[in-house]
Protein backbone atom coordinates (compact mmCIF):
# COMPACT_ATOMS: atom_id res chain seq x y z
CA UNK A 1 0.00 0.00 0.00
CA UNK A 2 0.88 3.38 -1.30
CA UNK A 3 0.36 7.01 0.14
CA UNK A 4 1.51 9.96 -0.94
CA UNK A 5 1.65 13.18 2.14
CA UNK A 6 2.45 16.56 0.34
CA UNK A 7 2.11 20.20 1.56
CA UNK A 8 2.86 21.07 -1.46
CA UNK A 9 -0.41 22.34 -2.85
CA UNK A 10 0.82 23.26 -6.38
CA UNK A 11 2.54 19.64 -7.34
CA UNK A 12 1.46 17.85 -9.99
CA UNK A 13 -0.77 15.67 -7.72
CA UNK A 14 -2.53 14.08 -10.65
CA UNK A 15 0.55 13.21 -11.85
CA UNK A 16 1.83 11.86 -8.84
CA UNK A 17 -1.02 9.57 -8.08
CA UNK A 18 -1.64 7.78 -11.70
CA UNK A 19 2.44 7.31 -11.77
CA UNK A 20 2.74 5.75 -8.59
CA UNK A 21 -1.13 4.16 -8.23
CA UNK A 22 -1.21 5.27 -4.15
CA UNK A 23 -3.06 7.21 -2.65
CA UNK A 24 -2.70 11.66 -2.46
CA UNK A 25 -3.17 13.65 0.71
CA UNK A 26 -2.92 17.96 0.37
CA UNK A 27 -1.95 19.17 3.60
CA UNK A 28 -1.65 22.54 4.35
CA UNK A 29 1.69 22.90 5.89
CA UNK A 30 4.78 20.29 7.39
CA UNK A 31 3.11 20.09 10.61
CA UNK A 32 0.01 19.13 8.97
CA UNK A 33 1.73 16.54 6.74
CA UNK A 34 3.62 14.98 10.07
CA UNK A 35 0.39 14.87 11.87
CA UNK A 36 -1.31 13.03 8.82
CA UNK A 37 1.59 10.73 8.75
CA UNK A 38 1.17 9.69 12.16
CA UNK A 39 -2.07 9.23 11.87
CA UNK A 40 -1.84 6.90 9.20
CA UNK A 41 1.03 4.84 11.30
CA UNK A 42 -1.31 4.88 14.01
CA UNK A 43 -4.05 3.57 11.94
CA UNK A 44 -1.97 1.03 9.94
CA UNK A 45 -2.79 -2.61 10.59
CA UNK A 46 0.79 -4.43 9.91
CA UNK A 47 -1.18 -8.42 10.85
CA UNK A 48 -3.76 -7.38 7.91
CA UNK A 49 -0.27 -6.46 5.32
CA UNK A 50 1.24 -9.41 6.28
CA UNK A 51 3.97 -7.53 8.17
CA UNK A 52 4.00 -5.21 4.81
CA UNK A 53 4.68 -1.89 6.32
CA UNK A 54 2.96 1.24 4.76
CA UNK A 55 4.99 2.79 1.50
CA UNK A 56 5.01 6.78 1.86
CA UNK A 57 6.50 9.24 0.29
CA UNK A 58 6.47 12.52 2.21
CA UNK A 59 6.63 15.88 0.07
CA UNK A 60 7.66 19.09 2.80
CA UNK A 61 7.09 22.62 2.24
CA UNK A 62 10.37 23.57 4.20
CA UNK A 63 14.01 22.84 3.95
CA UNK A 64 14.23 22.85 7.06
CA UNK A 65 11.50 20.17 8.35
CA UNK A 66 13.59 17.89 5.29
CA UNK A 67 17.30 18.35 7.60
CA UNK A 68 15.47 17.36 10.82
CA UNK A 69 14.21 14.27 9.03
CA UNK A 70 17.49 13.37 7.82
CA UNK A 71 19.65 14.26 10.82
CA UNK A 72 17.38 13.02 13.30
CA UNK A 73 14.74 10.82 12.21
CA UNK A 74 10.92 9.85 12.85
CA UNK A 75 9.98 8.26 16.42
CA UNK A 76 9.85 4.83 16.36
CA UNK A 77 6.55 4.09 16.37
CA UNK A 78 6.40 5.36 12.68
CA UNK A 79 9.21 3.83 11.47
CA UNK A 80 8.04 -0.15 12.50
CA UNK A 81 5.50 0.62 10.74
CA UNK A 82 5.68 3.36 7.84
CA UNK A 83 8.81 3.06 4.99
CA UNK A 84 9.18 6.84 4.41
CA UNK A 85 11.16 8.68 1.60
CA UNK A 86 10.89 12.32 2.43
CA UNK A 87 11.86 14.61 0.30
CA UNK A 88 10.84 18.76 -0.72
CA UNK A 89 9.46 20.29 -4.50
CA UNK A 90 13.53 21.43 -4.51
CA UNK A 91 15.28 18.37 -3.42
CA UNK A 92 12.70 16.14 -5.74
CA UNK A 93 13.84 18.92 -8.36
CA UNK A 94 17.54 18.46 -8.06
CA UNK A 95 17.68 14.69 -7.65
CA UNK A 96 15.62 14.64 -11.26
CA UNK A 97 18.15 16.64 -12.74
CA UNK A 98 21.39 15.38 -11.52
CA UNK A 99 21.36 12.06 -10.46
CA UNK A 100 21.40 9.24 -13.40
CA UNK A 101 19.18 6.40 -13.47
CA UNK A 102 18.23 3.28 -14.39
CA UNK A 103 16.10 2.54 -17.83
CA UNK A 104 15.47 6.55 -17.96
CA UNK A 105 17.74 9.21 -20.24
CA UNK A 106 17.83 12.54 -18.70
CA UNK A 107 17.32 15.34 -20.93
CA UNK A 108 19.86 17.44 -18.96
CA UNK A 109 23.57 17.53 -19.87
CA UNK A 110 25.40 15.34 -16.66
CA UNK A 111 27.91 17.67 -14.83
CA UNK A 112 30.52 15.39 -15.92
CA UNK A 113 30.38 15.52 -19.23
CA UNK A 114 33.30 13.52 -20.95
CA UNK A 115 33.97 10.71 -18.05
CA UNK A 116 36.63 11.92 -15.13
CA UNK A 117 38.91 9.35 -15.25
CA UNK A 118 41.74 8.82 -12.28
CA UNK A 119 43.74 10.49 -15.07
CA UNK A 120 42.01 13.10 -16.22
CA UNK A 121 42.92 16.56 -15.22
CA UNK A 122 39.30 17.87 -15.65
CA UNK A 123 37.00 18.75 -12.64
CA UNK A 124 33.61 19.92 -12.37
CA UNK A 125 32.42 23.24 -11.94
CA UNK A 126 29.11 24.13 -11.17
CA UNK A 127 28.17 27.93 -10.74
CA UNK A 128 24.82 28.87 -9.29
CA UNK A 129 22.82 32.60 -10.22
CA UNK A 130 20.66 33.18 -7.16
CA UNK A 131 20.34 32.15 -3.42
CA UNK A 132 17.18 30.32 -3.39
CA UNK A 133 15.37 27.46 -1.35
CA UNK A 134 15.97 25.72 -5.19
CA UNK A 135 19.61 26.63 -5.09
CA UNK A 136 20.53 25.17 -1.72
CA UNK A 137 18.91 21.85 -2.88
CA UNK A 138 20.50 21.95 -5.96
CA UNK A 139 24.33 22.37 -3.93
CA UNK A 140 23.80 19.95 -1.36
CA UNK A 141 22.48 17.28 -4.30
CA UNK A 142 25.40 18.39 -6.37
CA UNK A 143 27.89 18.07 -3.25
CA UNK A 144 26.60 14.25 -2.53
CA UNK A 145 26.63 13.67 -6.52
CA UNK A 146 29.73 14.65 -8.12
CA UNK A 147 32.57 12.57 -6.85
CA UNK A 148 35.37 11.24 -9.13
CA UNK A 149 38.62 9.25 -9.42
CA UNK A 150 41.36 12.07 -10.44
CA UNK A 151 40.46 13.77 -6.52
CA UNK A 152 42.27 10.17 -5.61
CA UNK A 153 45.70 10.70 -7.48
CA UNK A 154 45.42 14.93 -6.86
CA UNK A 155 43.51 16.27 -4.14
CA UNK A 156 43.53 19.53 -5.53
CA UNK A 157 41.18 18.23 -8.18
CA UNK A 158 37.65 19.05 -6.33
CA UNK A 159 34.41 19.84 -7.77
CA UNK A 160 33.79 23.37 -7.10
CA UNK A 161 30.24 25.03 -6.38
CA UNK A 162 30.30 28.15 -7.17
CA UNK A 163 26.74 30.41 -5.75
CA UNK A 164 26.60 34.03 -6.84
CA UNK A 165 24.53 36.34 -5.07
CA UNK A 166 23.57 40.13 -5.07
CA UNK A 167 23.07 39.06 -1.07
CA UNK A 168 25.32 36.04 -0.74
CA UNK A 169 26.65 36.82 2.63
CA UNK A 170 22.47 35.92 4.39
CA UNK A 171 22.36 32.30 1.97
CA UNK A 172 25.90 31.68 2.74
CA UNK A 173 25.61 31.42 6.59
CA UNK A 174 22.37 29.60 6.61
CA UNK A 175 23.68 26.91 4.24
CA UNK A 176 27.11 27.06 6.97
CA UNK A 177 24.78 27.31 9.93
CA UNK A 178 23.28 23.90 8.63
CA UNK A 179 25.80 22.11 7.44
CA UNK A 180 28.31 23.03 9.90
CA UNK A 181 30.56 20.14 9.62
CA UNK A 182 30.68 19.90 5.76
CA UNK A 183 32.04 23.54 6.46
CA UNK A 184 34.18 23.12 8.78
CA UNK A 185 35.76 20.48 6.84
CA UNK A 186 36.10 22.28 3.44
CA UNK A 187 37.81 24.74 1.12
CA UNK A 188 35.45 27.91 0.56
CA UNK A 189 36.13 31.46 -0.10
CA UNK A 190 34.26 34.55 -0.31
CA UNK A 191 34.54 37.16 -2.26
CA UNK A 192 32.34 40.69 -2.31
CA UNK A 193 32.55 42.74 -5.90
CA UNK A 194 30.39 45.08 -4.94
CA UNK A 195 33.53 46.45 -2.63
CA UNK A 196 35.51 49.20 -3.79
CA UNK A 197 38.56 46.90 -3.20
CA UNK A 198 37.11 43.33 -3.11
CA UNK A 199 38.96 40.36 -1.47
CA UNK A 200 38.96 36.77 -0.75
CA UNK A 201 38.30 35.35 2.38
CA UNK A 202 39.48 31.68 2.39
CA UNK A 203 38.54 28.95 5.07
CA UNK A 204 40.30 26.18 5.30
CA UNK A 205 39.77 22.71 6.28
CA UNK A 206 39.87 22.59 10.26
CA UNK A 207 42.61 19.56 10.45
CA UNK A 208 44.69 21.04 7.54
CA UNK A 209 47.66 21.19 9.45
CA UNK A 210 47.61 17.56 10.53
CA UNK A 211 46.10 15.68 8.73
CA UNK A 212 45.50 14.76 4.85
CA UNK A 213 42.53 16.64 2.87
CA UNK A 214 39.51 13.83 2.70
CA UNK A 215 36.54 16.44 1.19
CA UNK A 216 36.44 16.59 -2.78
CA UNK A 217 34.21 19.30 -2.85
CA UNK A 218 34.98 22.88 -2.96
CA UNK A 219 33.05 26.00 -2.36
CA UNK A 220 33.09 29.84 -3.79
CA UNK A 221 30.54 32.56 -2.51
CA UNK A 222 30.56 35.36 -4.52
CA UNK A 223 28.23 38.49 -3.39
CA UNK A 224 27.29 40.15 -6.93
CA UNK A 225 25.01 39.15 -10.22
CA UNK A 226 25.57 37.99 -13.94
CA UNK A 227 25.88 42.33 -15.09
CA UNK A 228 28.78 42.40 -13.01
CA UNK A 229 31.83 43.34 -15.32
CA UNK A 230 34.01 40.79 -13.15
CA UNK A 231 31.28 38.01 -12.84
CA UNK A 232 30.71 38.36 -16.84
CA UNK A 233 34.89 37.82 -17.37
CA UNK A 234 35.01 35.05 -15.41
CA UNK A 235 32.36 32.82 -16.76
CA UNK A 236 33.92 33.73 -20.04
CA UNK A 237 36.93 32.21 -19.00
CA UNK A 238 35.89 29.24 -17.29
CA UNK A 239 33.95 28.60 -20.80
CA UNK A 240 36.99 28.43 -22.59
CA UNK A 241 39.00 26.63 -19.84
CA UNK A 242 39.41 22.73 -21.03
CA UNK A 243 39.97 21.52 -17.37
CA UNK A 244 36.86 21.97 -15.72
CA UNK A 245 33.46 20.84 -17.17
CA UNK A 246 31.49 23.97 -16.58
CA UNK A 247 27.87 24.23 -15.88
CA UNK A 248 25.82 27.13 -15.03
CA UNK A 249 22.04 27.37 -13.56
CA UNK A 250 20.03 30.17 -12.90
CA UNK A 251 18.21 30.08 -9.69
CA UNK A 252 16.65 33.07 -8.17
CA UNK A 253 13.43 32.83 -6.52
CA UNK A 254 12.28 35.50 -9.38
CA UNK A 255 11.45 32.99 -12.31
CA UNK A 256 10.95 35.77 -14.50
CA UNK A 257 14.67 36.63 -13.55
CA UNK A 258 15.91 33.74 -14.50
CA UNK A 259 14.02 33.53 -18.05
CA UNK A 260 15.67 36.82 -18.59
CA UNK A 261 19.07 35.80 -17.51
CA UNK A 262 19.23 32.67 -19.27
CA UNK A 263 18.97 34.65 -22.23
CA UNK A 264 21.61 37.62 -21.36
CA UNK A 265 24.49 35.99 -20.69
CA UNK A 266 27.89 36.81 -22.43
CA UNK A 267 28.04 35.35 -26.15
CA UNK A 268 30.84 33.02 -25.70
CA UNK A 269 29.02 30.71 -22.98
CA UNK A 270 26.55 30.14 -26.05
CA UNK A 271 29.02 29.88 -28.24
CA UNK A 272 30.73 26.92 -26.25
CA UNK A 273 27.54 25.40 -25.55
CA UNK A 274 28.04 25.54 -22.18
CA UNK A 275 24.88 23.83 -20.17
CA UNK A 276 22.59 26.97 -19.24
CA UNK A 277 20.23 25.25 -16.33
CA UNK A 278 17.13 27.74 -16.28
CA UNK A 279 14.59 27.30 -13.16
CA UNK A 280 11.02 28.13 -14.57
CA UNK A 281 7.54 26.51 -14.38
CA UNK A 282 6.66 28.24 -17.65
CA UNK A 283 9.15 26.72 -19.74
CA UNK A 284 7.21 26.86 -23.40
CA UNK A 285 8.78 29.95 -24.63
CA UNK A 286 12.33 28.95 -23.68
CA UNK A 287 11.62 25.48 -24.99
CA UNK A 288 11.11 26.72 -27.95
CA UNK A 289 13.87 29.04 -28.62
CA UNK A 290 16.30 26.08 -27.16
CA UNK A 291 15.46 23.92 -29.95
CA UNK A 292 17.92 25.77 -32.21
CA UNK A 293 20.28 28.84 -33.39
CA UNK A 294 21.80 30.82 -30.00
CA UNK A 295 20.52 29.23 -27.19
CA UNK A 296 20.25 25.38 -27.92
CA UNK A 297 22.51 25.13 -24.90
CA UNK A 298 19.66 26.48 -22.47
CA UNK A 299 17.44 23.78 -20.56
CA UNK A 300 14.37 24.91 -18.96
CA UNK A 301 13.57 23.14 -15.84
CA UNK A 302 10.76 22.74 -12.87
CA UNK A 303 8.57 21.22 -10.58
CA UNK A 304 6.72 19.30 -13.93
CA UNK A 305 9.61 17.26 -14.56
CA UNK A 306 9.11 15.52 -11.22
CA UNK A 307 7.90 12.01 -11.07
CA UNK A 308 7.05 9.50 -8.30
CA UNK A 309 8.65 7.06 -9.93
CA UNK A 310 12.29 9.01 -9.68
CA UNK A 311 11.61 8.49 -5.93
CA UNK A 312 10.69 4.99 -6.18
CA UNK A 313 13.40 3.82 -8.38
CA UNK A 314 15.88 5.53 -5.99
CA UNK A 315 14.66 3.62 -2.78
CA UNK A 316 14.53 -0.06 -4.96
CA UNK A 317 18.72 1.22 -5.98
CA UNK A 318 18.85 2.23 -1.57
CA UNK A 319 17.55 -1.46 -0.62
CA UNK A 320 19.59 -2.96 -2.85
CA UNK A 321 22.69 -0.85 -1.65
CA UNK A 322 21.17 -2.03 2.15
CA UNK A 323 21.56 -5.49 1.18
CA UNK A 324 25.37 -5.40 -0.80
CA UNK A 325 26.46 -3.40 3.01
CA UNK A 326 25.07 -6.35 4.95
CA UNK A 327 26.51 -8.93 3.33
CA UNK A 328 29.94 -7.27 3.32
CA UNK A 329 29.58 -7.01 7.24
CA UNK A 330 28.94 -10.62 7.66
CA UNK A 331 32.48 -11.45 6.40
CA UNK A 332 34.80 -12.20 8.25
CA UNK A 333 38.47 -11.06 9.22
CA UNK A 334 39.57 -13.86 6.58
CA UNK A 335 37.18 -14.27 3.98
CA UNK A 336 37.38 -12.93 1.02
CA UNK A 337 36.04 -9.75 -0.23
CA UNK A 338 32.99 -10.36 -2.35
CA UNK A 339 29.36 -8.54 -3.18
CA UNK A 340 26.75 -11.09 -3.27
CA UNK A 341 26.07 -13.25 -6.23
CA UNK A 342 21.99 -12.79 -6.41
CA UNK A 343 19.57 -10.61 -4.81
CA UNK A 344 17.30 -12.50 -2.63
CA UNK A 345 14.05 -10.71 -2.41
CA UNK A 346 12.57 -11.40 0.65
CA UNK A 347 15.65 -10.83 2.47
CA UNK A 348 15.79 -7.49 1.01
CA UNK A 349 12.67 -6.54 2.29
CA UNK A 350 13.68 -7.89 5.69
CA UNK A 351 17.18 -6.27 5.82
CA UNK A 352 15.10 -2.89 5.00
CA UNK A 353 12.78 -3.14 7.57
CA UNK A 354 16.03 -3.60 9.91
CA UNK A 355 17.14 0.26 9.06
CA UNK A 356 17.85 1.52 12.29
CA UNK A 357 17.02 5.04 11.31
CA UNK A 358 15.83 7.48 8.62
CA UNK A 359 18.89 8.95 8.46
CA UNK A 360 20.58 5.74 7.69
CA UNK A 361 18.11 5.29 4.86
CA UNK A 362 19.29 8.39 3.50
CA UNK A 363 22.87 6.93 3.45
CA UNK A 364 21.75 4.00 1.36
CA UNK A 365 20.15 6.64 -0.99
CA UNK A 366 23.09 9.31 -1.17
CA UNK A 367 24.98 6.13 -2.31
CA UNK A 368 22.41 5.08 -4.99
CA UNK A 369 22.39 8.60 -6.50
CA UNK A 370 26.29 7.32 -7.67
CA UNK A 371 26.26 4.77 -9.07
CA UNK A 372 25.50 5.95 -12.65
CA UNK A 373 28.24 8.78 -11.87
CA UNK A 374 31.03 6.15 -10.56
CA UNK A 375 29.71 3.64 -13.48
CA UNK A 376 30.43 6.88 -16.08
CA UNK A 377 33.79 7.10 -14.64
CA UNK A 378 35.49 4.09 -15.78
CA UNK A 379 33.61 4.42 -19.05
CA UNK A 380 30.37 2.67 -18.77
CA UNK A 381 27.22 4.36 -19.97
CA UNK A 382 23.88 3.47 -19.52
CA UNK A 383 23.40 1.90 -22.44
CA UNK A 384 25.53 -1.37 -21.40
CA UNK A 385 23.93 -1.47 -17.85
CA UNK A 386 21.82 -4.39 -18.14
CA UNK A 387 24.72 -6.16 -19.97
CA UNK A 388 27.37 -5.20 -17.73
CA UNK A 389 28.07 -7.81 -15.24
CA UNK A 390 31.22 -6.96 -13.08
CA UNK A 391 33.95 -4.45 -12.50
CA UNK A 392 36.95 -5.13 -12.86
CA UNK A 393 40.10 -5.28 -10.33
CA UNK A 394 41.66 -1.76 -10.86
CA UNK A 395 37.81 -0.56 -11.47
CA UNK A 396 36.96 -1.90 -8.60
CA UNK A 397 40.35 -0.11 -6.81
CA UNK A 398 39.64 3.31 -7.47
CA UNK A 399 35.77 3.05 -7.36
CA UNK A 400 36.24 2.30 -3.96
CA UNK A 401 38.24 5.58 -2.91
CA UNK A 402 35.69 7.53 -4.78
CA UNK A 403 32.89 5.61 -2.66
CA UNK A 404 35.30 6.21 0.47
CA UNK A 405 35.00 10.47 -0.71
CA UNK A 406 31.30 10.52 -1.18
CA UNK A 407 30.21 8.32 1.92
CA UNK A 408 32.65 11.35 3.90
CA UNK A 409 30.54 14.32 2.12
CA UNK A 410 27.18 12.32 3.22
CA UNK A 411 28.31 11.63 6.83
CA UNK A 412 29.11 15.79 7.41
CA UNK A 413 26.10 16.65 5.54
CA UNK A 414 23.98 14.11 7.86
CA UNK A 415 26.06 15.85 11.07
CA UNK A 416 28.48 13.85 11.48
CA UNK A 417 31.73 15.44 12.64
CA UNK A 418 35.44 13.43 12.45
CA UNK A 419 37.12 12.81 15.87
CA UNK A 420 39.28 15.36 17.50
CA UNK A 421 43.22 14.14 18.38
CA UNK A 422 41.77 13.55 21.69
CA UNK A 423 38.83 11.74 20.40
CA UNK A 424 40.99 9.72 17.91
CA UNK A 425 43.52 8.63 20.59
CA UNK A 426 40.82 6.92 23.00
CA UNK A 427 39.89 5.31 19.90
CA UNK A 428 42.98 3.79 19.14
CA UNK A 429 43.29 2.65 22.72
CA UNK A 430 39.99 1.52 23.21
CA UNK A 431 38.17 0.10 20.06
CA UNK A 432 34.82 -0.34 21.34
CA UNK A 433 35.05 3.47 22.53
CA UNK A 434 34.22 4.27 17.92
CA UNK A 435 30.52 2.48 18.67
CA UNK A 436 30.24 5.03 21.60
CA UNK A 437 31.22 8.48 19.75
CA UNK A 438 29.43 7.50 16.98
CA UNK A 439 26.45 7.59 18.89
CA UNK A 440 27.13 10.77 19.47
CA UNK A 441 27.53 12.11 15.79
CA UNK A 442 31.23 11.74 16.20
CA UNK A 443 32.68 9.04 13.32
CA UNK A 444 36.41 7.90 13.48
CA UNK A 445 36.31 6.85 10.04
CA UNK A 446 35.83 10.31 8.97
CA UNK A 447 39.30 10.70 7.44
CA UNK A 448 41.58 10.22 3.96
CA UNK A 449 41.03 6.59 2.67
CA UNK A 450 44.41 5.99 3.05
CA UNK A 451 44.40 6.51 6.67
CA UNK A 452 41.69 4.08 7.46
CA UNK A 453 41.85 1.16 10.27
CA UNK A 454 40.30 -1.77 11.35
CA UNK A 455 36.81 -1.65 13.03
CA UNK A 456 35.53 -3.71 15.72
CA UNK A 457 35.20 -6.65 13.79
CA UNK A 458 39.04 -6.98 12.73
CA UNK A 459 38.26 -5.87 8.87
CA UNK A 460 40.27 -2.42 7.66
CA UNK A 461 36.41 -0.36 6.95
CA UNK A 462 37.74 0.22 3.70
CA UNK A 463 35.92 -3.47 2.87
CA UNK A 464 33.09 -1.71 2.92
CA UNK A 465 33.64 0.36 0.07
CA UNK A 466 35.31 -2.26 -1.95
CA UNK A 467 32.18 -4.76 -1.77
CA UNK A 468 29.69 -1.70 -2.32
CA UNK A 469 31.80 -1.10 -5.23
CA UNK A 470 31.74 -5.03 -6.40
CA UNK A 471 27.69 -4.64 -6.37
CA UNK A 472 27.50 -1.91 -8.57
CA UNK A 473 26.24 -4.17 -11.47
CA UNK A 474 24.57 -6.21 -9.91
CA UNK A 475 22.29 -3.58 -7.93
CA UNK A 476 21.27 -2.01 -11.29
CA UNK A 477 21.04 -5.11 -13.06
CA UNK A 478 18.83 -6.33 -10.33
CA UNK A 479 16.81 -2.64 -10.44
CA UNK A 480 16.33 -2.50 -13.83
CA UNK A 481 15.66 -6.43 -14.19
CA UNK A 482 12.45 -5.91 -11.50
Amino acid sequence: MLIIISSQKQEPLAVCESDAGGTVYVEKDDNAAIRRLKDEAVAYDLAANDGHRLECYLILNDSTTLWLLQTVGLPEEIEEKVDVFATTQEDWLAKTVFVKMPSNTSVFPSLDRVAISRDSETTVHLVILGFSAQTEALAINAALVAHYPNYCRDTRLRTRITIIDDNVFDGRDRLIQRYVHLFENSYYRTIDLFDSNPECSLNTPKYLKSRKDFVDIEWEFVNGNVRCSAVRQKLVEWSYDSHQQLTVMICHSDQNRNYTESLGLPQDIYDNKIPILCYTDDSDVLSMVSDNGTYTSVHPFGRDICEIRTLCVLKSLAQRVNYVYNHCFALGPADPITAPSEIDEDKLEYLWRQVGSLPKKYSNIFNAMTLGTKMHSVGHSSDDWKEYYALNIDEISILAEVEHNRWCVEELILGYRPVSDTEQALVEKDISQKKILRKNRIHYDLRAYDDLRDDSTGKNVNVYDLALTQGIPLIIKTCITD
